[in-house]
C-alpha cells in the first residue's frame, strides 16, 4: 500500500503555493527599497546574509565542542573553539564586503520567437579597488556560474531566462550573491533592474496562403511567400547597391560582384496582410505573418503589414521589420506582463 504522504518535488501546486509564499516574503522583505530603473548600486541596507548548509553544521560542531570544553574543562578545545569562531566571523566580514559597492547595469535584452530563451545580462562593475570573486545572478529558477571581477574591472554576466508566449514582459526580480571565501555563508542583494523583454511570434512557413487583393493603386498585394517578390535578373554591380541585392551564389562561382535586378524597374511594395491568412486561429495568422515579415526583410524588398486597426510601412530595413515585429508580439494583448 502506497504511502499518502506529498512528495513537494512532484505536486505541482504545492510548488506554486510555497513560491507564491516565497515572492510574497521576498516582497515584504525588500519593501523599503525603491525601484532600481536601469542601474543599482549595493549598499549596507540590501545586502543580507545567513549560514549555507554546511554553516550551519560547522555551528552545530562548535556547540559540541563547547559543551565538551566545559565539561572536561580543557583549555586546548577552548582554544581551539574560540578560534575557529574567530575565523568564522572574519569570514563573514568578507562575505558581506564581496557584495558592497557594487554597480549593477542590465543591458537591453535581445528580442526573442516564443518557446526560444531570452538572454538577460547584467553589467558588474567594481570601483573600490578590490577583487570579487564567486558572483552568481541568479533570476526566478536559473542561475549563471560564477563570476570574478579584477579592481577597477567591469564583468557582463549572462542568464537565460524561462520561455515565454509573445508578448513584451517585465523582468523577474534578480538575485546577487556570494559564499566567497569560506562557502560557509552566503551573502545576496535583491535587485529590480528594468529593461523590455520582447517575444515574438513563432515564425510559421507558410504552404500556401491565398494573397489578398491589392486596394490602392501602386500597391502589390500581400503574397504567400515573400521571396516570391524576389528580382530575378543579374546584372553587375554598381555602388550604391544594397548589399541585400548581392548573388552570392555568382559571386562565388565567378569571382565578381553581380546583384539580382528586377525586370520591370521599381516593384510596387509588397503588402503583407491579415486577412490573407484565411485560418481561424489568430496565432497562427500571427506566425505565418512573422514568417513573411523575416523573408520579406532578408529579400530587401519594401513591405507593409496590414492588421486589424493598425497598418505600417510600407518601408524596408532593420528598424522596419522590428517594428513589425513588434506589432505581431503585441496584436490583442493588453499591456506589459510579468516575466
Amino acid at each position: 500500500m502506497r504511502s499518502g504522504k506529498l512528495n513537494p518535488a512532484r505536486d505541482p501546486g504545492l510548488q506554486t503555493r510555497w513560491g507564491r509564499l516565497r515572492e510574497d516574503f521576498v516582497r515584504w522583505v525588500t519593501r523599503r527599497h525603491q525601484a532600481d530603473g536601469r542601474r543599482a548600486r549595493v549598499t549596507r541596507d540590501r545586502v543580507y546574509i545567513l549560514p549555507t548548509r554546511q554553516g550551519y553544521m560547522l555551528l552545530l560542531i562548535l556547540l559540541v565542542m563547547l559543551l565538551g570544553s566545559i565539561n572536561y574543562s580543557n583549555n586546548m578545545a577552548f582554544l581551539l573553539t574560540f578560534l575557529i569562531v574567530g575565523i568564522g566571523h572574519n569570514a563573514m566580514w568578507y562575505t558581506h564586503r564581496n557584495l558592497l559597492g557594487l554597480k549593477v547595469t542590465v543591458l537591453p535584452v535581445q528580442p526573442a520567437f516564443a518557446g526560444a530563451r531570452p538572454v538577460l545580462a547584467l553589467r558588474l562593475e567594481e570601483t573600490d579597488g578590490r577583487p570579487r570573486e564567486a558572483l552568481r545572478l541568479a533570476a526566478g529558477e536559473q542561475e549563471s556560474p560564477p563570476a570574478f571581477l579584477e579592481p577597477g574591472a567591469s564583468v557582463d554576466v549572462a542568464i537565460a531566462l524561462e520561455p515565454r508566449p509573445r508578448g513584451i514582459y517585465q523582468l523577474p526580480r534578480q538575485r546577487l550573491s556570494t559564499r566567497y571565501p569560506l562557502g560557509l555563508l552566503e551573502a545576496w542583494t535583491w535587485l529590480t533592474l528594468d529593461t523590455e523583454v520582447v517575444v515574438y511570434p513563432v515564425p510559421f512557413p507558410v504552404g500556401s496562403v491565398p494573397p489578398a487583393a491589392a486596394d490602392g493603386e501602386g500597391e502589390a498585394a500581400a503574397v504567400p511567400n515573400a521571396r516570391d517578390a524576389l528580382p530575378d535578373e543579374i546584372r553587375d554591380y554598381r555602388p550604391g547597391d544594397s548589399p541585400n541585392r548581392i548573388a552570392w551564389k555568382t559571386v562565388a562561382r565567378t569571382g565578381r560582384l553581380f546583384v539580382r535586378d528586377s525586370a520591370g524597374g521599381d516593384a510596387a511594395p509588397t503588402w503583407l496582410d491579415w486577412d490573407a491568412v484565411h485560418d481561424p486561429d489568430p496565432e497562427y495568422r500571427l506566425s505565418v505573418l512573422c514568417h513573411l515579415v523575416l523573408e520579406a526583410n532578408a529579400a530587401g524588398q519594401p513591405f507593409g503589414l496590414r492588421l486589424p486597426g493598425q497598418r505600417l510601412g510600407p518601408d524596408a530595413g532593420p528598424e522596419h521589420r522590428d517594428r513589425c515585429l513588434r506589432a505581431l508580439a503585441l496584436f490583442g494583448l493588453p499591456g506589459r506582463s510579468p516575466a
